[in-house]
């Protein structure tokens, strides 16, 4: 199996009569928030860093920013740093719920190292995207870390009658390597992109190009999300820009950060829309693209991740990490909530209620977008399809309804003894049966043709 076919783009359909999209948001859990700063060297915790599955070892695990967050200078490493240093935490979890932040004994803050806190990079590293790289060959370079490192060393200046970090020299985008995503080594050619970026990044590996591929602000002239890619991690091209607002966002809308990941080979974007000249809100909407450079909204910009109840945690700021975890038929998305709209323009200051936390929601396999059907029943064709498996599967909810699927012609003519029987119920893998064998069109190209009552199909894979 290459891999689903989901409905967040219409690349892989001809014709649809009858039959339209909808977008599912995951559901919030009821723990929320799920993980909170409550140490001195962690008054926040946010999601400009990333959650893993390990399946080896059944663990969920996360790297979040966080720092102390007081006025006047701190100790780090036993040298001064401002009190708004950013520092990467981390923490494990055996249900992806309760989380349970281990001691590293590895950055002495104020004089001790018993904490959760990672160490990465120099001095001020931000916006963590962490890789679990399952086709490097070098044990010790199974974690990538890729972030923006300040790169100086007491780099401090005055700003506006404030003590503000400086660029040091070393500043950009730095890379990091680790067996077990804890103890570090930093590459030596840092910084591997010498242009910087605040908030968030990401790193895949892209099986199509067999090339890492990463994201950021950097080189994007800013909040609007650049890319660049490199075949070791290392060397990496020319950043250029590849996404930012159009003119169908409304007025003073910015791209705040955009996460991204590869989901059954298409890359997905989780779009911070930060509304500066509306109300400061910033929330989650979704973006696709088939190459990481050419994308699309999805469905006019609808909202994926709304913001929480007023007064609440989340009311102000609800951002989707990089890296969602498929993990038991769900998807798990991480997310930061804010209390409180981001000071700027209109909001000088912002008087928060809560600190910044993280949050959990959840949404079945596949089921960012449905293809449903109403009481009359209607259909959809798909693209030639080259079949590859002996079976085809539906994740579908016909608990109302029904689906059925016929293997056509190039014209979209039913072939003999391939149109299946009627699906129905809430199937996460429905397997279809036909008369004739699959294995027997294994290789060649033919047409699905889906007719769909009552009922909303999620996706659909041959096995």
């Amino acid at each position: 199996m290459e891999h689903r076919y989901l409905f967040l783009d219409l690349q892989h359909i001809t014709r649809i009569e009858g039959l339209y999209r909808r977008m599912h948001q995951p559901q919030r859990h009821p723990n929320n928030p799920v993980l909170r700063g409550e140490n001195p060297w962690e008054s926040v915790a946010s999601l400009y860093g990333t959650v893993l599955y390990d399946p080896q070892n059944s663990l969920f695990k996360m790297w979040y920013l966080t720092g102390p967050y007081v006025d006047g200078m701190v100790q780090v490493r036993q040298r001064s740093a401002l009190g708004n240093i950013t520092l990467l935490a981390y923490a494990t979890s055996t249900d992806g719920v309760h989380w349970e932040k281990p001691i590293l004994n590895q950055v002495d803050f104020e004089g001790s190292t018993g904490n959760n806190l990672v160490d990465l990079g120099r001095t001020n590293c931000e916006g963590a995207a962490i890789l679990y790289d399952e086709h490097e060959t070098d044990p010790a370079r199974r974690y990538k870390g890729f972030y923006w490192e300040h790169g100086g060393i007491d780099t401090f200046v005055e700003y506006e009658g404030r003590t503000i970090w400086g660029r040091g020299e070393a500043d950009g985008m730095w890379m990091s390597f680790s067996p077990d995503g804890v103890h570090w080594t930093n590459c030596e050619t840092n910084p591997v992109i010498p242009i910087d970026s605040d908030t968030t990044q990401s790193l895949v590996w892209d099986p199509k190009i067999q090339k890492y591929v990463v994201f950021g602000r950097f080189g994007a002239g800013g909040r609007k999300t650049a890319r660049a890619e490199s075949p070791d991690a290392i060397n990496f091209s020319q950043p250029e820009r590849v996404f930012e607002c159009d003119e169908v966002d409304e007025e003073g809308t910015q791209i705040y950060g955009m996460p991204i990941n590869i989901y059954e080979g298409i890359y997905l974007g989780m779009i911070w829309v930060y509304r500066e000249g509306v109300d400061g809100t910033i929330d989650t909407s979704l973006a696709t693209s088939r190459d990481g450079i050419n994308w699309q909204r999805v469905l006019d910009r609808q909202t994926f991740l709304t913001l929480g109840r007023p007064g609440s945690w989340e009311d102000g700021m609800t951002r989707i990490s990089q890296n969602f975890i498929t993990h038991n038929d769900q998807i798990y998305f991480y997310y930061g909530g804010v209390n409180g709209p981001h000071t700027g323009r209109k909001f000088k200051q912002v008087e928060r209620k809560h600190k910044s936390m993280l949050g959990l929601a959840t949404l079945r396999r596949d089921g960012f977008v449905s293809l449903d059907a109403n009481e009359t029943e209607g259909y959809m064709l798909t693209k030639p399809l080259i079949i590859d498996g002996g079976e085809l599967h539906l994740n579908v909810d016909a608990s109302q309804g029904y689906v059925t699927v016929a293997i056509t012609d190039d014209i979209g003519t039913p072939l003999e003894s391939y149109t299946a029987q009627q699906i129905t119920g809430d199937q996460l893998d429905a397997p279809l049966k036909f008369n004739g064998s699959l294995g027997a069109l294994k290789g060649k190209a033919v047409r699905l043709r889906f007719q769909l009552r009552n009922a909303s199909l999620y996706s659909y894979w041959f096995t």
